[in-house]
């Protein structure tokens, strides 16, 4: 009996693991790819040494990948790049800030794939301390990308899923792209 109970436990656990890092709809923990992380260091005027992948912050998607990136100085900041189709966009900048964990896969909106959230303790002028916020992504099938949308990450906070967040402030490239 004690060894069956054993058995399920172990299966239960490898089948948990496995769900959190395929959701089954394209997007998949990953290491970000050093051409990357090369890229990145040079668009910010960097050494790719400053330039830390936040752990368990990437996800593969079918066209690119999506990753929390933290840049080594004095003031803790992080940005999420966005890459797809040869683009590279760093879609939220924020400092102070702090990433609290890995992207959350969201299927909640029923769409095609799924809405990717990170989870941040980011500085906020009107309160005058660090706040939790979430910054959430929307793939958008036209632009064949992954868009930040602060009406969608206010959707997920407020959980009021009765009405349906309005996409229109989506952004799908960096500001000045």
């Amino acid at each position: 009996m004690k060894k069956t109970v054993l058995g399920f436990l172990i299966l239960a656990a490898y089948m948990t693991s496995s769900c959190a890092s395929s959701n089954g709809k394209g997007a998949i923990e990953s290491e970000l790819p050093n051409a990357l992380v090369e890229k990145i260091a040079s668009e910010n005027e960097l050494k790719v040494q400053d330039v830390h992948v936040f752990p368990q912050g990437t996800l593969k998607l079918q066209s690119g990948y999506i990753s929390a990136i933290v840049f080594e100085d004095s003031i803790k900041n992080c940005t999420i790049y966005v890459s797809a189709e040869n683009s590279l966009n760093a879609l939220f900048n924020g400092a102070p800030c702090e990433f609290k964990g890995a992207p959350e896969l969201k299927i909640s909106r029923n769409t095609e794939k799924p809405d990717i959230l990170y989870s941040i303790k980011l500085f906020s002028p009107s309160q005058g301390a660090m706040a939790d916020e979430i910054v959430a992504f929307y793939f958008d099938t036209a632009k064949k990308s992954y868009c930040e949308s602060q009406s969608l990450s206010s959707w997920y906070q407020t959980g009021n899923k009765d009405m349906k967040p309005d996409l229109s402030d989506g952004r799908c490239t960096a500001e000045g792209s």
